[in-house]
């Protein structure tokens, strides 16, 4: 992510546009090449002088800025080593270590009689014992490599587009998206990435689109700057959707804007072999999921509800004999508006083939916790739902479905 300093927009007429930077212009590619060359020839470097170098570059480019937020998504790919342990013990050893020497020797002895008696009590040649005293340093850590796939010049300088693009969504509190005439392949991974974002939407299909509203944390204040990394992160997988159009309302320096996007800027998805990621929480409990009568779908199709509606389950379990469905959706602390609508949902329009894995966080209220736990398509978790809890849940689901 680029930070606020690094962003560069234009707004007109209320209307919030990132002002981009061409994909094939020839000396922004230019600069990325010598960035990934200067990355190739830092290893083992410190980061302090990591960073100093790619500034002095940055500042001789001709747009410093755009050079800038370049090598500030160029730094948050990077891997650097993490100290020792037992660094400051060690550090305080050789520190007692020099204090006791220095009080050994007369008032007239000189650095190099000093280093010369401090080398005999030390373990290691003093040039090695200096170079490690602040290894654990931030600046002092040095440079392994890539954290992932290296980059190249123009994924760099597309991870820009698509940065000056995320950026605004921080202060978002609701995202609009619409697919124009999608493959149902790329709608299922954009919805699959949806839930790997911990995000929750109300889906429309009409005709041959599909719309998708995700809302925000409301009036949760503290949850606004976690949950706008998580529309930043959504973004970055829209654009496998081809033709689609995206607005949100965000918070500038002055005033509100609305952030329009669409498939006409020169917005490229970093992610299109991560599509198929599964969380690691939700790859836990599949390991963990052994069940003689039910079995687990990691990618379920989106649900109807409502009138008109479609919710997108996190993930389906499937009765093995019966082949019935159950799908489990989860609801996070900053889901307050949408489980809200999804229980009135429920009780306007029974679907019993739906479970809600429901934060604690939103049942922070005696009476609110006491109507979820005694819901009989309610999980209540902490962080995510356990085997044991949801196994009940089929259970008793099960027993009044089939009791009706």
């Amino acid at each position: 992510m680029l930070t606020r300093d690094l962003l560069t927009y234009r707004v007109r007429q209320g209307v919030l546009r990132p002002a981009y930077v061409k994909r094939d212009d020839e000396a922004l590619l230019a600069f990325a090449q010598e960035l990934l060359a200067e990355v190739e020839a830092s290893r083992g470097v410190m980061l302090d002088d990591v960073e100093e170098s790619f500034g002095l570059k940055a500042g001789a480019f001709t747009r410093p800025k755009v050079a800038r937020g370049l090598v500030k998504l160029l730094m948050d790919r990077l891997c650097f080593d993490e100290p020792s342990p037992g660094v400051s013990e060690a550090r305080w050893e050789r520190l007692k270590a020099a204090a006791g020497v220095l009080r050994t020797l007369p008032p007239d002895s000189t650095v190099e009689a000093y280093e010369a008696r401090l080398a005999q009590v030390l373990p290691a040649p003093l040039p090695d014992v200096r170079e490690a005293l602040y290894a654990d340093l931030p600046g002092h850590r040095r440079l392994v490599g890539w954290d992932g796939e290296p980059l190249t010049a123009q994924a760099l300088v597309d991870r820009y587009n698509l940065a000056l693009a995320q950026g605004p969504l921080l202060t978002a509190r609701r995202l609009t998206l619409r697919a124009l005439a999608p493959e149902l392949l790329r709608v299922r991974k954009v919805l699959r990435w949806l839930k790997f974002c911990r995000l929750v939407a109300e889906v429309r299909h009409v005709g041959e689109d599909w719309s998708l509203e995700v809302e925000g944390p409301g009036a949760m204040l503290a949850m606004q700057k976690k949950y706008g990394l998580q529309l930043a992160s959504f973004l970055s997988v829209v654009p496998v959707l081809g033709r689609w159009e995206l607005t949100a309302t965000v918070e500038t320096a002055r005033k509100q804007a609305t952030l329009s996007l669409s498939d006409k800027d020169p917005l490229v998805s970093p992610l299109p072999a991560a599509l198929g990621h599964v969380p690691a929480e939700v790859a836990s409990l599949a390991e963990g999921f052994q069940d003689e009568a039910w079995e687990l779908d990691l990618t379920p199709l989106p649900r109807h509800m409502g009138a008109s509606g479609l919710c997108v389950p996190d993930l389906t379990f499937r009765h093995r004999e019966s082949r019935r469905e159950v799908a489990l959706e989860l609801f996070h602390a900053w889901h307050a508006g949408p489980l809200a609508r999804r229980l009135a949902e429920l009780r306007s329009r029974p679907d019993f083939g739906l479970l809600l894995g429901v934060d604690r966080a939103l049942a922070k209220e005696a009476a609110e916790r006491e109507t979820l736990e005694a819901h009989p398509q309610v999980v209540l978790f902490n962080g995510f739902p356990s085997v044991k809890k949801l196994r009940e849940r089929l259970s008793k689901l099960g027993a009044e479905a089939s009791g009706r």
